[in-house]
Order: C-alpha cells, then sequence, then structure tokens
C-alpha cells in the first residue's frame, strides 16, 4: 500500500480519516476495550462519544481489513429501508427471475398442450417469474456466514418504532453470531436496551470521552512539525482551547493556517505562525462558513399564523422567543449540555423585559430540537425532556453561537 505524501490536505484532515495526525490516547483503553468488546462473542456493542468526536476514525482505524458494512442512521426511516441498505452493499439483490416451465400434472418440463381461455389450443411455453427476496432474511444470513460486521453509525437518529423493530429482528441472529457495532451519541448510549430489554446480557457499551486539552494539542504538535511548521506552544494551546472538545475542529484550524501560511507539502524552509496570527479572523470565518445554515433555520422557529412577540434585551434590540433562547444558550458558553433552570437563569439576564412562561421556554426547546432534527443527519440540538436537558451535539453549532451569536466581551481575551 503505496504511503500519500505529506501535504496540508493529507495531514489535517477534518471530516476524513487521518494518519499522521491521529491520536490513539492510549491512557483512555478505548482501542483496546472496543476490540475486546468486538472480539466477545454474542454480543451487540455500542460506541457512543460526542458529536464529531472521533467514533468513525476510531471504528474505520480498528476494523482495517475486516470486512464490514457501514449504515448511516440518519439516511433510515425504517428497518426494512436498513436491511435493503445492507443487501445493496452485500452486492445481493433485491429481487431474483427465474426461468420457469408450465407446470403439467406437477411435473415442470414435459411436453404438452394448453386450452386458453378463448379456446386456442397452444404449446406449453418457458415463462419467467419475479421472486421479491426478503432483504432482512438475505443481509442477516450472509453477514453472519461471511462474518462480516454489521455497523449503523448515529443509531440514535433512526426513529424510535423502526429502531425496535431492528433490535428485535437481530436479537436472534446475535445468540447464532452476527456481529452488530451501534455507533451513537453519548446521552443515547443505551438506546438499544431502553428499546429492547432483552437484550440486556447480550449488549456492551464502550463509551468515547471528550476530548481533553492535553491530547487536542497533539494534533497541531504532530502535524506542524511533519509539515516543518513552527507554532508556539501557546498558540497551540489557544488553538486546542477553541476546539469545542472536537478533534475535527482543531484540524481544520490547522489547514486554515497552513493555507494562510502557503504551506501544502513539507516546507523546506521552516514556516514559522507568526505569534499575531489573527485566530479571531479564523474562528469567526470558520464558525460563520460551518454553522449558518441550521442556525438560520432554528433562528426562524416553526412556522406561525400570526407575528410573534418580541422581548426587549437588555443590548436594546429585542427578540421572540426563538433568538432569546439560541441567545440564552450561546450565552453559557456554550455549553454542551444545559438543564432548563441554565437556560432559564440565562434568559433572565439578557432579557430586560417580559421573560418567557416555563411551558413557553420548553414548547421552544422542543421545537428547536425537532428543527434540528429535520436538517439532517447531524442533529445539532437534541433536547431531553424527561431529564429536562438540552444537549448541543453538534460542536460546529456551538462553534457558530460563540462566535457569531454571543455578545460577552469575553472573546478579548485572545491575543
Amino acid at each position: 500500500m503505496n504511503t500519500p505524501p505529506l501535504t496540508r490536505d493529507t495531514v489535517f484532515v477534518a471530516g476524513g480519516q487521518p494518519s499522521v495526525t491521529y491520536v490513539e490516547r492510549e491512557q483512555l483503553h478505548i482501542e483496546r476495550n472496543l476490540a475486546r468488546a468486538l472480539a466477545a462473542p454474542n454480543q451487540i456493542v455500542s460506541l457512543a462519544g460526542p458529536t464529531k468526536c472521533g467514533k468513525t476514525v476510531l471504528c474505520r482505524r480498528l476494523l482495517g481489513e475486516r470486512e464490514y458494512v457501514w449504515i448511516d442512521g440518519g439516511q433510515v426511516g425504517t428497518a426494512a429501508q436498513l436491511w435493503e441498505k445492507a443487501c445493496y452493499e452485500l452486492n445481493y439483490p433485491s429481487e431474483i427471475t427465474k426461468s420457469v416451465g408450465d407446470n403439467i400434472g406437477g411435473q415442470a418440463g414435459i411436453s404438452a398442450y394448453f386450452i386458453t381461455a378463448g379456446g386456442s389450443r397452444l404449446s406449453s411455453t418457458e415463462t419467467k417469474r419475479t421472486y421479491k427476496i426478503d432483504s432482512m432474511a438475505a443481509a442477516i444470513r450472509h453477514l453472519t456466514e461471511r462474518n462480516v460486521i454489521l455497523v449503523v453509525d448515529d443509531f440514535h437518529y433512526i426513529p424510535e418504532g423502526p429502531r425496535l423493530d431492528f433490535l428485535r429482528n437481530i436479537k436472534g441472529a446475535v445468540f447464532n453470531g452476527l456481529k452488530v457495532l451501534l455507533l451513537s451519541v453519548t446521552h443515547r448510549a443505551f438506546d438499544a436496551i431502553k428499546s429492547e430489554t432483552e437484550l440486556t446480557g447480550r449488549f456492551t457499551a464502550i463509551t468515547v470521552p471528550e476530548w481533553k486539552t492535553d491530547d487536542l494539542v497533539k494534533i497541531p504538535e504532530t502535524g506542524f512539525s511533519a509539515l516543518n511548521v513552527s507554532c508556539s506552544g501557546e498558540l497551540v494551546k489557544k488553538l486546542a482551547d477553541e476546539a469545542q472538545e472536537s478533534p475535527f475542529l482543531i484540524q481544520k484550524f490547522c489547514w486554515e493556517i497552513c493555507y494562510d501560511l502557503g504551506v501544502y507539502g513539507r516546507a523546506v524552509q521552516i514556516a514559522k505562525v507568526p505569534s499575531d496570527y489573527p485566530l479571531r479572523e479564523l474562528y469567526t470565518r470558520i464558525a460563520h462558513d460551518s454553522g449558518l445554515p441550521i442556525y438560520q433555520k432554528l433562528v426562524a422557529g416553526p412556522q406561525a399564523r400570526k407575528e410573534r412577540l418580541k422581548r426587549p434585551l437588555r443590548s436594546g434590540a429585542d427578540a421572540d422567543v426563538y433568538e432569546a433562547t439560541l441567545l440564552a444558550i450561546a450565552q453559557s458558553g456554550p455549553k454542551s449540555a444545559l438543564s432548563y433552570d441554565e437556560i432559564r437563569g440565562q434568559l433572565n439576564l439578557i432579557l430586560a423585559d417580559k421573560v418567557p412562561q416555563k411551558h413557553e421556554v420548553a414548547s421552544a426547546l422542543k421545537h428547536l430540537s425537532r428543527i434540528s432534527a429535520e436538517t439532517g443527519a447531524e442533529k445539532g440540538m437534541d433536547w431531553d425532556d424527561s431529564k429536562r436537558t438540552l444537549h448541543i451535539t453538534d460542536p460546529y453549532l456551538r462553534f457558530y453561537l460563540r462566535w457569531q451569536v454571543r455578545k460577552s466581551e469575553d472573546t478579548a481575551m485572545l491575543a
């Protein structure tokens, strides 16, 4: 296998499979624990972690040369669709056509004649019949017999009903040796058990923790060194502090810096990142490019029959309940998880008057979560009504709220 040349595109890979800047985080034993879980027979394995924390990168690296079928849960609406996609990946047809002769006296292929409804006398002829394949049975049989791992990414995006159907489909198959790996966000790690309690005892959960600054800094340190780029430890730490615990974002930061320096391949002479490099401009640009589309949909809120009530902000502007709620979330940091009380507390700080009632805030959070889900697979917000907690799962959305929405002066901490 040929190793690709070192360039900023192969070193800093945001949204792809990095090699040079892959950080294992050995002290957490994530790879070892996942490998052990996949090796154990008759187990459904759940790998859970924050959005864009590297779950896909980890899986593809660990699975290596093994055979697997990868299904995107965000593109599945029913269990039948999942099995059809699995058959497609396995190159197994959804239908087969067979040539059959007329069955005369229970025997096929005997030369004979038959009388049509109109009274005509014709010889028997060969016909073709099309049979629809049971995609679930076919996929499970092929996966099990060939020891192919079924990987369902973003398992939590599959609607609850179809999710339960799928789990019931595989319960017996797992007993017979089917290997299944489910990827989900941290707070949805045990959705499988919640949906089908009989899976208890056949379920192993592995958690990918949030990234710490000490681990994130290894990405620019390793990558810049590979490209012969010099960057101060102080600036590297600033990059890590602003990456929203996401290796994706810090990879993006580093790629952009290399582009600005004119570095494509490994520099012949050391390329130095200036100490006054404009980080604020970098963050603002990336935030705008990555988070504006979903934010525009969120701030618009659901369709309304009449104009919404505008509430005065302490800044002098005004906002409806959806914009005010998003501003309150942004003012929290934003944090990746916020309780209802924290959100309401922030609303009290930013609104000068007409603070929404509890039921109005709860309703707004439900609508924001639904709108986020409708934007596609990358669901940015997830409101857990039972725990009264909002999860801002997408680090790119958090980054946008921080650098495009938040009005606090504390962003002036940057050099």
